[in-house]
């Protein structure tokens, strides 16, 4: 029998944050693979510019499947992508591997930190969770009020996280002193521009 959004479990708000967050990665690999093809080049895997795109497009097939259809097999795979992406970032910080990036956001900027592997092992296990019990979109039958509501609070709790995974690592390296400010591109593209027309 249907439920009602307001008696949903409890999972799926932090399910489809997770979830929402994956596609977002994938999308920035799309976008911009240069840092996670560096990674990649850097461990050895081989033509790592179509591997960046392959995965990228995986994670976005993967994630708005598993929410479009609430597949077991599906939320597995998100499970097993954030596993993976967990065991990575352990391995790197572990090794002290020279890894600038963990290219997850196509983020040159972004390396790996112990509170991006704690998320990434919350998340799988959250996706683990749907995975044994799953979590249907269609099985939702609240209001659009509700609807609009519970939409809002996961496109919300998804910025938050990858401003967390993005920008707060790089905030706190500023504040530090272990990073150095970075030029915008679009002042770069100025600067260059006034040294051509000088």
């Amino acid at each position: 029998m249907p439920t009602s959004l307001t008696h949903v479990s409890a999972l799926a708000g932090p399910l489809y944050v997770v979830t929402a967050v994956l596609v977002v990665a994938g999308g920035a690999k799309l976008l911009s693979p240069t840092a996670t093809a560096t990674t990649l080049r850097t461990i050895g895997v081989p033509k790592p510019n179509a591997a960046t795109r392959l995965m990228g497009l995986a994670e976005i097939a993967v994630g708005i499947g598993a929410i479009v259809t609430g597949s077991a097999l599906l939320w597995a795979a998100v499970a097993l992508a954030y596993a993976s992406f967990a065991a990575f970032i352990l391995w790197a910080l572990q090794a002290d591997a020279d890894i600038g990036s963990c290219g997850c956001f196509g983020h040159e900027d972004t390396p790996p930190t112990p509170g991006h592997a704690a998320f990434n092992a919350a998340a799988a296990a959250i996706a683990a969770l749907a995975a044994a019990d799953p979590v249907r979109i269609g099985d939702f039958d609240g209001s659009l009020a509700e609807g609009i509501l519970f939409a809002a609070l996961v496109a919300t709790g998804t910025a938050l996280s990858v401003l967390a995974l993005t920008t707060l690592p790089r905030v706190i390296a500023l504040a530090r002193g272990t990073a150095a400010p970075q030029t915008p591109t679009f002042a770069v593209r100025a600067t260059g521009s006034q040294k051509g027309l000088s």
